[in-house]
């Protein structure tokens, strides 16, 4: 029965831990004692040491006085001598204590003798008259209290030398116990290290071995060869692990006879459903390579698919205006789903060009994770061309409507002015609701044609360096008068030292118009529409912002898109056709347009325009047109 590993490291660690075991309590058995014992060797010297130091000092204290009194001041001597006799004492009874060492119970015998002494002839001393003879000679005489004094201090200081030479023994003898047992910690450790080192050895050997039998067999494995066995090991632990490893071994060479042929068949039926699909689809991997391709995106872009004789996929280069999406789509996860034909791309050459209009959906797994991306290119040349034609229809039709209505027009303004004769009221009735309608009919004509020929490119822009400002004071010099007439204040606000913009003045002054016209539309009387411009970055921001009625935020994304209205808020006999006229007139600059509701009410128009010397001039369709005189301001 192969021995288990759990049973091995224990055998192998026990020695080792009973080392352990016995320095460790030796050690604390040892520092233990060591530190009781000289703990209270020095706690009984130091409290001898400082009792004679004190008595010393009030001896000398007790002598002063004395010498005091000599002098003529008695008074104060006399509170010295009684104040410092209550200290001496004090620490003479300390000492008489802590008599711990051999000899200095003697010495303390003496001291207390010389004590009593010295203090029976300094009361004689103090009974004396002032500045006698027999004080004199109590101080100085040959056993006098200066003799007795000196005595005293002779044998408090060996006293004191006597405790101090013993913590010094105490201290040696405490260092030579220490550094006994610092050597012995030390060749118990080394012992313990050499014992460690082969138990080491020993266990890394016999662990190790199966190891690099695994290690070998998973790498085998990860390479592709799944007949791999491991031979059993010498530990139970190991043997069952090994016995694992060969029954996994076993289930994925089974596994994978088993669904090869399914992933066969599911990698068949993905490409044989993009292979069916009408637009060109492209699948890419996370570093741009192609994975699949169907026949459509073969023949319109050139691809070629990871395949047998092309195991790595080849990296794809996209239309320059894919580019930034995919990498999006790749980088960031953000999907590219355009719908208008202003986002089109245009594949092939000139005369055989094919517009498609692409998506990019990146490709996700269960949990997320990015996998790579789909691109899909779907061919609507032939609703461009639809598009076109109804573009052409509804511009052929507005001119030819046109030119009757002019006519009419004419006709009602020479009634109106009784060129011909005189009107009833019943007829001037007639006439001027006749007037009104066709005005209105001439202006939703006129928004056809400039819809129909902003959408075609009939026009090139005629564009120019324009100052912020003076767009700015000529929409809202062309809206006041009607403005003043409704009871509205019209605000400019432009700050001075704005760069100019790249713009055709009288194009952007018809998208100023158009925005003006609708603030002034939904704003009651007392109302202020505010026309403003900032810098940020590399381009201008015009802002136009009224106080009127506002926008239900759900209708904004609708707001820029052909014949929309916002249900229950219409005041005119519009068409819906201005806001689709402002972006193609902004987005033909290289500008965008955008919409919000403040918190404060009404709305916010937002214009961003390239800076003059960072945009080219473009024609509607975005496409680079010849530079054009700058337009006069």
């Amino acid at each position: 029965m192969p021995a288990t590993l759990c049973r091995r490291i224990s055998l192998t660690m026990a020695p080792l831990l009973l080392v352990l075991v016995v320095l460790g309590s030796a050690g604390v058995i040892l520092l233990s004692r060591l530190g009781e014992s000289i703990g209270q060797i020095l706690r009984e010297n130091f409290d001898s040491v400082v009792a004679m130091e004190r008595l010393q000092e009030a001896v000398e204290r007790i002598d002063s006085s004395f010498q005091f009194a000599l002098v003529g001041r008695d008074a104060a001597a006399r509170q010295q001598f009684a104040s410092n006799w209550q200290v001496y004492l004090e620490n003479f009874k300390v000492e008489q204590q802590n008599i711990t060492l051999p000899g200095e119970a003697e010495l303390v015998e003496r001291l207390n003798t010389l004590t009593r002494q010295y203090r029976a002839r300094g009361d004689d001393f103090y009974t004396a008259s002032e500045r006698s003879a027999a004080r004199e000679r109590d101080y100085f005489g040959p056993r006098g209290l200066h003799a007795i004094f000196t005595d005293i201090k002779q044998v408090s200081g060996e006293i004191l030398r006597l405790n101090q030479n013993n913590m010094e023994e105490a201290s040696r003898r405490a260092r030579q116990i220490a550094t006994r047992a610092t050597w012995g910690v030390v060749c118990g450790l080394l012992l313990a290290i050499v014992l460690a080192t082969i138990a080491a050895w020993s266990t890394m050997h016999t662990i190790l071995q199966p190891l690099r039998a695994l290690t070998q067999a998973a790498q085998g494995i990860s390479a592709g060869n799944l007949d791999q066995v491991i031979p059993q090991p010498s530990l139970e632990e190991f043997d069952e692990l090994a016995q694992a490893f060969n029954t996994m071994a076993r289930h994925l060479r089974d596994y994978r006879q088993s669904t090869s042929a399914r992933l066969l068949r599911a990698q068949q039926t993905s490409q044989a459903t993009i292979d069916s699909f009408p637009a060109a689809v492209v699948v890419v991997d996370l570093d741009g390579g192609v994975e699949m391709a169907n026949p459509v995106a073969r023949q319109w872009l050139g691809v070629l698919p990871r395949s047998k004789d092309h195991p790595q996929p080849a990296i794809w280069q996209p239309p320059d205006p894919l580019r930034e999406p995919l990498q999006e789509a790749l980088q960031t996860h953000r999907d590219y789903l355009p719908e208008g034909f202003e986002q089109i791309v245009m594949l092939g050459a000139a005369g055989r060009e094919r517009a498609v209009l692409p998506r990019v959906v990146t490709i996700r797994d269960p949990y997320g994770n990015a996998l790579g991306a789909a691109v899909v290119l779907q061919d609507v040349t032939r609703l461009r061309l639809l598009d076109q034609m109804k573009s052409n229809l509804v511009a052929t039709a507005s001119h030819e409507l046109k030119t009757p209505l002019t006519s009419i027009r004419l006709a009602l303004h020479l009634l109106l002015e009784e060129s011909i004769g005189p009107l009833g009221p019943k007829q001037l009735e007639l006439v001027l609701d006749a007037r009104d309608n066709s005005e209105r009919l001439l202006a939703m004509i006129n928004n056809l044609l400039d819809l129909a020929r902003l959408e075609q490119g009939w026009n090139q822009f005629n564009v120019g360096p324009v100052a912020p400002a003076s767009l700015l004071e000529a929409a809202a010099d062309a809206i006041r008068p009607r403005a003043e007439d409704k009871g509205v204040n019209v605000v400019v606000e432009a700050p001075p030292g704005l760069p100019a913009v790249a713009a055709d003045a009288a194009r952007l002054g018809s998208a100023l118009q158009n925005l003006l016209d609708n603030a002034l539309t939904y704003t009651d009387r007392g109302g202020t529409i505010t026309l403003s411009a900032d810098r940020a970055d590399d381009a201008i921001v015009l802002l136009v912002a009224d106080s009127g009625i506002g926008i239900p935020p759900e209708y904004i994304p609708r707001l820029f898109e052909k014949f929309f209205r916002v249900p229950g808020q219409s005041r005119d006999a519009g068409t819906g056709l201005g806001l689709a006229i402002v972006r193609e007139i902004v987005t033909a600059h290289g500008g965008t347009v955008t919409c919000e509701c403040p918190s404060t009410g009404g709305a916010l128009f937002r214009l961003s325009l390239p800076l003059a010397a960072a945009a080219p001039a473009t024609d509607l369709n975005g496409r680079c047109a010849e530079p054009a005189q700058p337009a006069a301001s």
